[in-house]
């Protein structure tokens, strides 16, 4: 029987959406596209995700690539990286009621993400529509592991004392669903609110699982 919930955030239950900001800062389209290659949607962001290097030391790396490709955008870059980026994220509209709908259900609510340790702490206390719902997280950029390595589920299910065969995890990488799966979590790959939360009522409703 499933008693816990485990959300993934980004593209589940927060939008990451660093294009946007990056207009938002009223930049040409090619500044756009170039910045973002080279910063949040670039090789270093999973540095950030995994909490090994400071952020400092990964900003510096992003902004050195950058130079090579379009120097004169580093300093828009850089403030992109020390301001703006606490914009890139936001909750979907459905998330707060979602979560708090399955509380009330009985069921206790969790949270396994790849990210940023300090950009998590700003989220979570400014931007997140749903932590009243949420019971515990487990940060990849706090304890330095990221999924779909098999440490991250192992730590989460330790440090909060879970039953695998008593847990679903929600998550739109399908890498990241295997891992679940591997380490005898059950799991459902979110393509979407409306196939997600009818795939999970399902699950719930059979009181089976599917590890």
């Amino acid at each position: 029987m499933i008693k816990n919930i485990i959300f993934d955030i980004g593209g589940v239950i927060a939008n990451f959406d660093p294009i946007r900001v990056l207009r938002d800062m009223g930049l040409t389209e090619n500044q756009v596209q170039v910045i973002a290659k080279n910063t949040l949607l670039g090789p270093w962001w999973v540095e950030l995700d995994r909490g090994v290097m400071s952020k400092e030391e990964v900003f510096a790396k992003m902004l050195s690539d950058l130079s090579g490709e379009m120097k004169e955008a580093v300093p828009i870059a850089d403030k992109f990286l020390n301001v703006e980026i606490v914009k890139t994220v936001t909750s979907f509209d459905y998330s707060k009621k979602w979560l708090s709908d399955l509380k009330k259900r009985g069921y206790t609510i969790y949270l396994l993400t790849n990210y940023p340790g300090w950009l998590f702490d700003y989220h979570w206390e400014h931007t997140f529509s749903f932590t009243e719902s949420v019971t515990g997280a487990f940060v990849s950029g706090k304890e330095k592991i990221i999924k779909p390595d098999d440490a991250i589920y192992q730590g989460i299910l330790n440090r909060f004392g879970l039953n695998p065969s008593e847990c679903v995890f929600l998550d739109d990488r399908s890498e990241n669903v295997e891992g679940a799966k591997r380490n005898g979590i059950n799991a459902i790959h979110f393509t979407s609110f409306e196939e997600a939360s009818r795939e999970l009522d399902a699950l719930l409703a059979s009181g089976l699982d599917r590890a």
